[in-house]
């Protein structure tokens, strides 16, 4: 029904139905629950079960079960996990102008044009304690339901749904305006930060040093440590072998991989060191994780 994604080079959906859910699971113990990333596409995230806290940029939000955010195009965003139980979220992605009308109309001019253009902006929090925000929380349930169920039209209930929860944001005065540009330095650090995950990402399962990740932004191994640091909250080896732990989580959760298989493809040579890591994440062993995720789909 859903599936997990880590790397963000891939297709959110279709060319022609551009809009795809993914389940996030993740067991107790487990700390990080979302790497830090960004992609070109609008995203609504929902917390179904556990606490956890969001960073979006350099704004963090600390949310519980029944609770959304919202995350712009184009914004570094990342998850820690806060709960000793698991959390589980649910991420729809899709392109907002998708949602656009094909001609410039009084809705495209009105309403879509300055969310595009950046000048206005959809709220970052929707909290269950606020009743205006429960009843797009109740709209933001009410996709996850359609799309489970993928009844005859869903598509064009899901872009109907999606439209009406912009139109309810309008309505109820939730509309953020956004005039105030970032700092020069702010830019260009985030575009420094976006320039490296995707190297990485791109890279992954190949063997990578630090002196080459530094030189990628054309800083000292030292400057670059402390930079990536402060931009992610992880240590550059530590956030590289935490994608390419997911990566490999992903294939033992497919059913089409065995350990050694999963380690290859994501990069370790060695077994044991694989192995490490992959418990120091996922809190268990890579035998153990198959055994109790794959699906064998």
């Amino acid at each position: 029904m859903y599936e997990h994604r880590y790397r963000e080079v891939k297709l959110h959906g279709q060319p022609e139905f551009p809009l795809h859910i993914y389940q996030v699971e993740h067991p107790a113990s487990v700390h990080s629950i979302l790497p830090v990333h960004w992609h070109n596409e609008m995203e609504i995230i929902y917390l179904a079960r556990g606490t956890a806290a969001f960073t979006i940029e350099n704004r963090e939000s600390a949310i519980q079960a029944g609770e959304a955010l919202i995350v712009h195009p184009g914004e570094l965003h990342s998850g820690i996990g806060t709960a000793c139980d698991g959390t589980c979220y649910y991420s729809i992605v899709f392109k907002l102008s998708w949602l656009s009308s094909p001609q410039s109309d009084r809705i495209q001019e009105l309403f879509f044009e300055p969310i595009l253009q950046g000048t206005a902006r959809l709220p970052a929090l929707l909290s269950a304690a606020d009743e205006v925000h429960s009843k797009l929380l109740h709209c933001v349930r009410e996709l996850l339901d359609r799309y489970e169920r993928q009844s005859t039209a869903y598509e064009m209930s899901m872009k109907g749904l999606l439209l009406q929860f912009i139109a309810d944001i309008y309505q109820y005065g939730l509309m953020e305006s956004s005039n105030v540009p970032g700092s020069r330095h702010g830019r260009e650090y985030n575009r420094q930060i976006k320039q490296v995950l995707a190297y990485m990402e791109a890279h992954s399962s190949e063997k990578l040093e630090l002196d080459q990740l530094a030189s990628v932004v054309s800083l000292s191994r030292s400057h670059f440590c402390t930079f990536f640091k402060t931009l992610t909250g992880m240590r550059p080896m530590e956030y590289l072998n935490y994608i390419r732990i997911n990566k490999a989580a992903s294939l033992l959760r497919s059913g089409s991989y065995n350990v050694l298989e999963a380690a290859l493809e994501s990069g370790y040579q060695h077994v044991s060191y694989f192995s490490k890591w992959f418990k120091f994440y996922m809190n268990m062993t890579p035998s153990d994780y198959k055994a109790r995720y794959s699906t064998g789909l």
